[in-house]
């Protein structure tokens, strides 16, 4: 794996001190949801705050908007939408112009596809001094089919011309937006990675009392193998290919249960819980699943597993394997960008071709017949949780990009 590329090594500049400031610098980040602001952005938005920003957040409402709040941050309210229609953004795109221009801010930072596309044109139009995009994955990935994956690499390409700077959750996404030219200055893109409160995701030999009273609620025989899915219940993420291996793996084990702990959004338009639930029970199956829905308790019901999958076609940097990881969990993930840069195939777990749900059971029943061996890859994957991904230092470069941004454009 390539290093972190942080280009500020040094302590951040006097000048940006938050003890010697005359008035607080205004960020303004941008994504689609409130929910990836709570339960994605936080880490790096308190960063900011501590480092002495006024941070504002644009987006839509889905049931977090009121708790970013409650937390201090200054919210704004923005219809944007997970839809490819152009005329859709129209709205979000003046809103967003209007709130750029009214707010003075400092810094742009935008997030995920959709929001960063619409965002940064927002803030082109208002000429926003500073715009940063933090990529969390490019929306073209390598399984799909080359006119399509060139189309959004173009519009990448035009994006790029109207960002500052760039930072990415995965190495492989710096080094094809390289590659393909999206950013132009080799200097200007750090991989910051995604981060874990690894003190919010302790081994699970640490919660063994706690585990054993969810495992009662949740009606799953103390000692019985759990393999558990976190995410979003969308078709990219693999859940088909979870309920094959499901299948699979039950022929032989009769006393494996199956976690999943996610749902869809109300802006998840594939249909994929319904389909999901019917392959289960078309397995015979029903009584082996459990499904949480969304749940603030992600750490409880990891410590709950005995074995992580994440079969996605596509991802950023996951930061649902860096959870599995720090509570020791050994991780079976497919072989796209981001899974295959947190995951040491056969040392932190394995790794498998996408959307193969033989293969995904075949690595995950090598797993649960090597107890010893699943143990080994937890403990290895903690270890690296907690060298490379601890989300202080996470945070700690995230806030770094901005400020260096800042200051190239006052220089």
């Amino acid at each position: 794996m390539s290093p972190v590329r942080t280009e500020i090594e040094s302590e951040r500049p006097a000048a940006l001190n938050p003890h010697k400031r005359a008035a607080r610098p205004r960020i303004l980040a941008i994504c689609t949801l409130d929910v990836m602001a709570w339960k994605l952005l936080l880490p790096w938005l308190r960063g900011l705050r501590e480092a002495g920003y006024e941070v504002h957040v644009a987006c839509a409402k889905a049931g977090y908007f009121d708790q970013l709040a409650a937390d201090g941050f200054h919210m704004h309210e923005v219809p944007l939408r997970r839809r490819m229609n152009p005329l859709v953004h129209i709205a979000p795109l003046w809103a967003l112009y209007r709130t750029i221009r009214r707010g003075h801010f400092e810094v742009v930072n935008a997030h995920s596809p959709i929001a960063a596309a619409v965002g940064r044109v927002a803030a082109w139009l208002a000429r926003a001094p500073v715009v940063v995009y933090t990529v969390h994955g490019f929306y073209f990935h390598d399984d799909m089919p080359g006119w399509k994956r060139r189309g959004y690499i173009t519009l990448e390409w035009l994006l790029g011309r109207t960002t500052d700077r760039f930072m990415f959750v995965s190495d492989e996404d710096r080094k094809v937006a390289l590659r393909e030219g999206i950013a132009k200055d080799a200097a200007a893109v750090t991989t910051i990675y995604n981060g874990v409160d690894l003190a919010a995701y302790p081994p699970k030999g640490e919660t063994l009392s706690t585990s054993a009273e969810l495992r009662a609620r949740l009606d799953i025989p103390q000692g019985a193998p759990v393999v558990g899915i976190v995410g979003r219940v969308v078709r990219e993420k693999g859940y088909l290919e979870f309920a094959e291996m499901a299948k699979r793996v039950s022929a032989s084990r009769s006393d494996v249960h199956f976690l999943v702990v996610g749902d869809a959004l109300p802006s998840d338009r594939d249909g994929i819980v319904a389909e999901l639930r019917s392959c289960v029970d078309a397995a015979g199956l029903r009584d082996r699943f459990r499904f949480t829905g969304f749940t603030d308790g992600v750490a409880e019901y990891l410590a709950v597993m005995d074995i992580f999958v994440l079969p996605s076609y596509r991802e950023g940097f996951p930061r649902s394997v860096l959870e599995a990881m720090s509570t020791a969990l050994p991780v079976v993930a497919t072989n796209i960008r981001g899974c295959r840069e947190a995951v040491v195939n056969g040392e932190t777990g394995f790794i498998v071709p996408p959307r193969n749900g033989k293969a995904l059971a075949d690595a995950v029943s090598h797993l649960l017949e090597n107890p010893e061996l699943a143990n080994r890859m937890g403990s290895a994957g903690r270890e690296r949780a907690e060298r490379l991904y601890s989300h202080k230092l996470v945070q700690s470069r995230f806030v770094d990009v901005v400020e260096s941004a800042i200051l190239k454009q006052k220089s």
